[in-house]
């Protein structure tokens, strides 16, 4: 008796241990992940003031941020290259018309002097929408982060 006693505490105390070990799971979303965290820090702020500028239509804005040699990529292999140009290419394609970008999924990194942040975007130019995936590479001159290289890439055919 005091063995069977001993035998199905010892299964309830495992069984209770197991359960308990097991825990809550996470939340999930697609793909059996848990949802990221938001991404904070210097360079996240960042990458939201440039979408603020563009959605402000403030030209001035990025005339301080591109570096010299930036290059600007799109997803058929074009690339722009050079200060003035990107610059050009912000104004006449971003800037013009009052296009509002919104962005998700934003994630940043970052090392001494370089950095990086990614995110889907969404441009809506009056009813015509694009979305797609950007990455925004930075390199730190002195003590301000510039840009030097932005991938673009359109989630379908067709340009702005």
């Amino acid at each position: 008796m005091k063995r069977s006693l001993f035998l199905i505490s010892l299964i309830t105390v495992l069984a209770v241990g197991l359960a308990l070990a097991q825990g809550t799971p996470p939340p999930q979303r697609g793909g059996g992940m848990a949802a990221p965290p938001v991404a904070t820090g210097p360079i996240a702020d960042l990458a939201n003031a440039q979408i603020a500028a563009i959605n402000k239509g403030d030209a001035t804005f990025f005339d301080s941020q591109l570096g010299d040699q930036v290059v600007w990529f799109d997803e058929d292999g074009h690339a722009i290259a050079g200060k003035d140009r990107v610059s050009n290419f912000i104004k006449t394609k971003l800037l013009a018309g009052g296009k509002k970008v919104t962005i998700t999924g934003l994630r940043v990194g970052n090392s001494n002097d370089g950095a990086w942040a990614g995110y889907q975007y969404t441009i809506d130019a009056g009813g015509a929408q694009k979305k797609g995936t950007q990455t925004v590479v930075y390199q730190k001159v002195g003590a301000d982060w510039k840009i030097v290289m932005i991938h673009g890439a359109a989630n379908a055919a067709g340009h702005m």
